[in-house]
């Protein structure tokens, strides 16, 4: 029979670019401390947008190198209705398209038209969190960004990046989209 050594806690040192948590032996308190420092908050960029039924047929992405599809330019038209100061969440877009909000996240992950005229920064997770489908949660530069896009609009997140109020001071979802 092996015997067992006592438990003992790691300390581990971070470097400027990771995360910090701290946790107790309960788990019970986590604290977050932002690390990154946004490096793109422009939100006046204007990108143009393929008007006419031949002009979206020929326009390839320049992510991609692949044309856009029809269910792509239905995500973007609903994206470019959500107005300045206020945000959206995946599921609402995909909920109103009928489809699944992973699809609706690889739809704006790969969005050429970013940040205006399809402001793919205003849409945020289910839970509320900023977060996406470019590949950041929590503490990295795509949150940071994002969360400073947004704050730019009049947005407020708390420590956790957490969604709490719009503009206007409210903690609501746009949903009004016009299909």
């Amino acid at each position: 029979m092996v015997e067992l050594r006592p438990r003992t806690e790691k300390t581990i040192k971070k470097t400027p670019t990771t995360s910090t948590t701290s946790t107790t032996k309960t788990r019970a308190t986590k604290k977050v401390l932002q690390t990154f420092v946004a490096k793109d908050d422009n939100v006046e960029l204007m990108i143009p947008f393929p008007k006419t039924e031949q002009e979206k047929k020929e326009y390839i992405n320049p992510k991609t190198k692949r044309p856009l599809t029809a269910f792509q330019y239905k995500v973007y038209d609903l994206c470019s209705q959500i107005p300045r100061g206020q945000v959206s969440t995946y599921k609402a877009i995909s909920d109103t398209l009928n489809g699944g909000p992973r699809a609706v996240g690889q739809a704006l992950r790969i969005n050429p038209f970013c940040p205006l005229p399809v402001p793919c920064h205003r849409v945020i997770a289910s839970d509320m969190s900023i977060g996406g489908f470019s590949g950041g949660w929590g503490d990295c530069q795509f949150v940071a960004d994002k969360k400073a896009k947004l704050a730019k609009e009049g947005c407020k997140f708390n420590d956790h990046y957490q969604f709490v109020s719009n503009i206007d001071g409210k903690k609501t979802i746009f949903t009004d989209f016009k299909v």
